[in-house]
């Protein structure tokens, strides 16, 4: 099942130094975070993902897909797996209230049948859709313990090759003290760069009412790589198009800025709304509301609770900093993003074809209410004794595929 859904990508670490596999041990974990999210349609940054992913498995690695009719797509749980939990978990992604409800774009219902699920209504292609962690289910490699996480012994997969992981929220600067001091083995969310896809996605979502004025406001006056350079964790980089780089193509090139806007006459009240419980998005909401003031807007700053954010659409008069996990697919990708920016209707005009959804999203940005900033991925740091240290498709490490060495 792994090599069937996932592409494992190596990291330039030590991780991978020369060694047998090796059963058992401890493996410690230092993730850098003010608090990690475990709900599965909440969890949107690099690190409470590859935290949640500790205890849940995507259900492409839990199902099998096959389509009695064109009209219905049948997930089939591998033994062990029950069709009512791939269920319920399908029926939360279609009532959530945030974008990831655009996933399963098309589906008119889901029915558990004998020993089986099926979606019945066109949708996007499941087996890349099911990695997302919105379809996240327990079990996961590993299961809660008294004092860590423990290696579960009977996945689909088989057994993760450690005994069991300790994850420990800490700041950036403790976490690299305690890989140094040897008191840690890997560190998620470190300023380590690499060269796995970068699916995270931030972006400035606001209200049409506010036009074409706000974002030439914002391309001429915000230089994105500044942004991304001072106030976004590395691995990163400025985001030009509506999908990043690995769904569209390759790179854009910089166009030139463009001339800024006459000031408005009487200055604008605007609120931008950002993530309450994540720093970067306070500095880059107060780096904004200082680019966009000589263009006529007076910008109040407001942190929300992540929940409520992502069931938020702004107003008249908001702004707003949204987070998103793209799947590896354009056609899906395109449409949570759609969603993201208040334009749940034109999903339907998404084309299934990956070449012809990218180009539909070069096609319909300067008409949306969003301006992509960034993309960002999960930063690692790893010790020499951890071994085998790979990426799923999401960019994200695989633990359950890690040993230590038995040096």
């Amino acid at each position: 099942m792994r090599t069937l859904w996932l592409l494992t990508l190596v990291l330039t670490t030590p991780a991978l130094a020369g060694g047998r596999a090796h059963v058992g041990g401890a493996l410690s974990v230092c993730v850098v975070a003010r608090a990690i999210e475990n709900d599965p349609l909440l969890a949107d940054s690099p690190t409470d993902v590859a935290t949640l992913l500790l205890t849940r498995t995507p259900l492409c690695r839990l199902v099998e897909t096959s389509h009695p009719t064109p009209q219905v797509t049948r997930l089939t749980p591998l033994p062990g797996v029950a069709p009512g939990t791939v269920a319920a978990q399908l029926k939360d992604v279609l009532a959530s209230t945030t974008a990831v409800r655009s996933l399963l774009a098309g589906v008119k219902s889901v029915t558990e049948v004998k020993g089986a699920v099926e979606l019945t209504g066109a949708t996007f292609e499941l087996e890349r859709v099911l990695c997302h962690p919105a379809f996240a289910i327990a079990p996961g490699p590993f299961h809660p313990g008294k004092d860590a996480l423990i290696a579960a012994t009977d996945l689909p997969d088989g057994r993760p090759w450690v005994d069991s992981v300790t994850v420990t929220p800490t700041d950036a600067r403790t976490a690299e003290r305690l890989l140094a001091q040897h008191k840690a083995q890997l560190v998620l969310g470190a300023t380590a760069p690499d060269d796995a896809p970068q699916l995270f996605v931030l972006s400035l979502v606001f209200s049409p009412q506010l036009g074409p004025h706000l974002r030439q406001a914002l391309e001429s006056s915000v230089d994105r790589a500044d942004l991304v350079r001072f106030f976004v964790k590395v691995p990163s980089a400025p985001l030009l198009t509506l999908l990043p780089p690995s769904l569209s193509g390759g790179p854009a090139a910089v166009p030139p800025r463009p001339p800024k806007p006459t000031p408005l006459s009487a200055a604008k009240e605007l609120t931008l709304l950002y993530d309450a419980s994540v720093d970067d998005e306070r500095a880059i909401a107060e780096r904004l509301q200082v680019k966009l003031q000589p263009n006529g807007y007076r910008v109040a700053l407001k942190g929300l609770p992540r929940a409520e954010l992502r069931a938020h659409h702004p107003a008249d008069t908001e702004l707003m900093l949204v987070n998103t996990l793209l799947p590896p697919s354009a056609p899906a990708a395109l449409a949570v993003l759609l969603d993201v920016a208040g334009q749940r209707a034109k999903v339907a005009q998404v084309p299934a074809d990956d070449a012809k959804a990218a180009k539909l999203a070069l096609d319909v940005l300067a008409d949306l209410p969003l301006w992509p900033l960034a993309t960002h991925g999960l930063g690692v740091s790893a010790s020499r004794d951890v071994q085998h240290l790979t990426r799923d498709t999401l960019g994200l490490p695989r633990l359950d595929d890690v040993f230590l060495s038995a040096e």
